[in-house]
């Protein structure tokens, strides 16, 4: 019956030591009620209510040091704080020297004073960061540089083959235009020279009866119209002019120049006298007649 009790008494303990979590281990800080309610917190974004559960936790138990890490990463992540990561970062690497995660907690730890050191005004990193910047679109400017040289130079040479074709059609314009001048002029002199040897030599025989038929032909009625206005503009000084118009007639005329005159045919006499050639019968409107 002893036997029986110490074997109970043994196995209790052993269960009991089992399910107990050594201090400072993951399975702790997981089991810590403020530090599960930190997790939902931070599962629901509220970032500030979750950084007060994980301090709570350890309050409660120094031994929860991986809420000093979850803290940091809320921090750095979340909230855009740097300095205060690093303090959390550092409490954590301090209570876990030896932690499994030690390298992704000392990187996150370099960017979060990577972080800092950007949000400082004319810093060393801030004017890397700048002359990384400006180097990059150096190069790029550069390469555009470049392409439009090459769009440029070939602007040019299409220009220039336009213009290149453009020139012939000028310089061949040109060249029979100068030759062209010269035959002109030289048979011009030949031509007038014969002219004037041919009457000069038919002036010296004599034969000269085709000449003046052929002169007196157009001379006749040239000679004969500017004679009669010649004629009518004679007879007297108190010859008056009238040009005939619409509905005249020379009745018409001797009437209203001659109202005294007894005998009108005597005085149409005297238009058709001063008139020679004037038709009583188609007097033409506009023409001028002289009334003695």
């Amino acid at each position: 019956m002893n036997r029986i009790l110490i074997l109970a008494l043994f196995a209790n303990l052993a269960l009991t030591s089992c399910q107990q979590a050594p201090p400072g281990s993951d399975a702790e800080d997981e089991r810590n009620p403020f530090f599960r309610q930190a997790s939902k917190d931070v599962a629901d974004l509220n970032y500030p209510a979750a950084i007060k559960q994980f301090e709570k936790a350890v309050a409660v138990n120094s031994n929860v040091v991986k809420a000093y890490l979850q803290i940091g990463l809320l921090y750095g992540d979340k909230l855009g704080d740097p300095i205060s990561a690093i303090y959390f970062y550092q409490k954590y690497l301090e209570a876990r020297p030896n932690a499994a995660e030690r390298e992704e907690v000392v990187a996150a730890m370099e960017k979060a004073k990577i972080d800092f050191a950007l949000s400082l005004t004319n810093t060393g990193i801030q004017n890397a960061a700048e002359i990384a910047r400006m180097s990059k679109e150096n190069v790029d400017y550069k390469q555009q540089i470049t392409q439009l040289q090459g769009t440029l130079a070939a602007k040019e040479a299409q220009l220039a083959q336009m213009a290149g074709a453009a020139t012939p059609p000028k310089a061949t314009a040109v060249v029979p235009a100068t030759p062209a001048t010269p035959p002109s002029t030289a048979p011009a002199p030949e031509k007038k020279a014969t002219a004037k040897i041919m009457p000069a030599r038919s002036t010296a025989s004599k034969p000269v009866e085709p000449t003046t038929t052929k002169t007196d032909i157009p001379s006749v009625p040239a000679a004969t119209p500017p004679a009669a206005p010649a004629e009518a503009a004679a007879p007297s000084a108190d010859a008056k002019q009238h040009t005939i118009g619409k509905g005249d007639t020379l009745w018409k005329l001797a009437k209203k120049y001659y109202p005294a005159s007894l005998d009108l045919n005597e005085e149409i006499a005297k238009i058709k006298a001063a008139n020679p050639g004037l038709d009583d019968r188609n007097l033409k409107i506009g023409t001028l007649i002289t009334i003695p």
